[in-house]
């Protein structure tokens, strides 16, 4: 009885301690899925708006693709209201139109899919 006891507490002090903060490469790939699939998104609406002529041209001119160059990540606390980390990062992507780069902040959180990127977030702190 003791060890099934002991056994008890010790699921529910687990399942109450804060996720494990995300990985720099796990982050980086949560980001690239995001952007990728606002990528898809923008295509899409492309393709219902000027049908396969507007789409073809995208990717003839190749403005579809990108690689992220550089990530490196910053500061990450818990993410108040909400499940996951806050994360700070910074970002270089590759374009046709030439690099972006830029500091951003967002929501990283594990779903059934893995973990997820959220840019939608206020500055928690």
């Amino acid at each position: 009885m003791y060890v099934f006891v002991a056994a008890l507490l010790t699921a529910a002090a687990w399942s109450d301690a804060p996720s494990a903060e995300p990985s720099e490469d796990a982050m980086r790939k949560a980001f690239a899925a995001d952007l990728s699939q606002g990528v898809r998104s923008a295509l899409a609406f492309v393709a219902g708006t000027a049908g396969p002529q507007g789409l073809a041209r995208i990717r003839a001119a190749h403005t579809d693709e990108f690689e992220i160059r550089v990530f490196r990540k910053g500061k990450c606390r818990p993410s108040l209201g909400s499940p996951g980390h806050v994360c700070d990062f910074a970002v270089e992507i590759d374009t046709v139109a030439g690099p972006m780069t830029g500091s951003l902040v967002g929501r990283f959180y594990v779903s059934p899919h893995g973990l997820m990127f959220d840019r939608a977030v206020s500055d928690e702190g």
